[in-house]
């Protein structure tokens, strides 16, 4: 992430913590991708979530937020991290209630491969089931396209 980035992301918590009742929190979701050996077949075993607990599926991991939260996602590689690159393009909508302002969130010129949302909705218990779009690249070269994962948040209060 760019200087610039965490400067802005510092500033957006501050400014929705004026708002709320709770401090917002700014949560990094770092997607860990073997970036060597990733397929389209294979995603869910060369691509997981830091933090993500032993024998739980992508499709299975889950953040809870509360409205506020900033959730800002990137990618590394574990084969190549010195060569190759993961870049969180979007986050889509998939399903359940909708916690974001809104349905697809991408990364910008500004910052590419990294995705920032900030939960302006939900109530306890909402669930949202949302795709994360990412492409790796071996050096300068893209890797069979785009892959997707799809991973939920949950809002508690």
């Amino acid at each position: 992430m760019t200087t610039k980035f965490k400067i802005f992301v510092l500033f957006a918590t501050v400014l929705l913590s004026l708002g709320t009742t709770h401090p917002p929190k700014v949560h990094n979701i770092i997607l860990d991708v073997d970036t060597g050996t990733i397929t389209s077949t294979n995603v869910d075993e060369t691509a997981r979530f830091q933090g993500q607990g032993q024998g739980v599926k992508n499709k299975d991991f889950t953040l809870t937020v509360k409205p506020g939260d900033v959730i800002v996602w990137t990618g590394v590689s574990t084969s190549a991290p010195d060569r190759d690159k993961v870049m969180i393009v979007m986050i889509n909508h998939e399903g359940g209630d909708e916690i974001f302002e809104r349905n697809t969130l991408r990364d910008t010129r500004a910052n590419p491969g990294v995705v920032m949302g900030t939960v302006t909705k939900g109530k306890d218990g909402d669930e949202e089931k949302y795709t994360l779009s990412f492409k790796v690249y071996n050096g300068d070269t893209q890797r069979n396209g785009t892959f997707h994962i799809d991973p939920k948040l949950v809002v508690k209060m």
